[in-house]
């Protein structure tokens, strides 16, 4: 899916190009077998610059699909709704909502999703509100859906993965990215140097 407006910094169209072939890689670890109608569901999302690279990945041949990206921020979501939702094709329903990730078990028009995604997940913040929104996440998939998750760091990475698994899930792959752009801003962090995928 093609965006409706540019992206907001340079470096940010490789770098979902990037993830998008992550992603590719990690689903067929998984053994992901996307079905013709998916629901997919994007937490803490800011921009959701990767939308159109992971519904690649995640709905290739969908006929119906539902995906909302949700986020506390009102500005990256608007901007998000502007990127993305002109270009929708005929059949797909996209949405961006201002509000907390953390709180979807509160949501109760939520559907149940084939698919949930948390690109840079930040547990090293606030981990007692990141274990809050693992579970809440993996208690809304479908049964065999998949959660994704990347990271900046290593070390992030390992705790989120940890906590993932207290809190139910169980890991089917982890990926580095060997792709991963360094950023010059934050020693030893890249951009989505990990993927890992898990099950309910």
């Amino acid at each position: 899916m093609t965006p409706a407006v540019p992206f907001s910094f340079p470096g940010i169209a490789a770098d979902v190009r990037r993830l998008g072939d992550l992603l590719a890689l990690g689903l067929r670890a998984a053994e992901w077998q996307a079905p013709e109608k998916v629901a997919v569901l994007n937490l803490a999302c800011g921009r959701a610059d990767e939308t159109g690279v992971l519904l690649g990945a995640v709905a290739p041949q969908a006929t119906e699909l539902f995906y909302l990206g949700i986020d506390l921020r009102p500005p990256e979501i608007a901007e998000a709704r502007s990127r993305w939702i002109p270009n929708a094709p005929p059949g797909w329903q996209l949405d961006f909502r201002a509000g907390d990730a953390s709180r979807t078990d509160r949501m109760k028009q939520l559907p149940p999703f084939d698919f949930t995604f948390i690109r840079h997940q930040n547990y090293w913040h606030d981990a007692a509100v990141w274990e809050v929104l693992y579970r809440n996440a993996l208690d809304g998939l479908k049964p065999g859906g998949l959660l994704a998750i990347t990271s900046y760091f290593d070390r992030e990475h390992e705790l989120a993965m940890a906590c993932l698994s207290q809190c139910g899930g169980r890991k089917l792959a982890d990926l580095r990215n060997p792709h991963s752009r360094p950023l010059d801003d934050a020693p030893n962090k890249s951009v989505d140097r990990r993927l890992a995928l898990f099950v309910r």
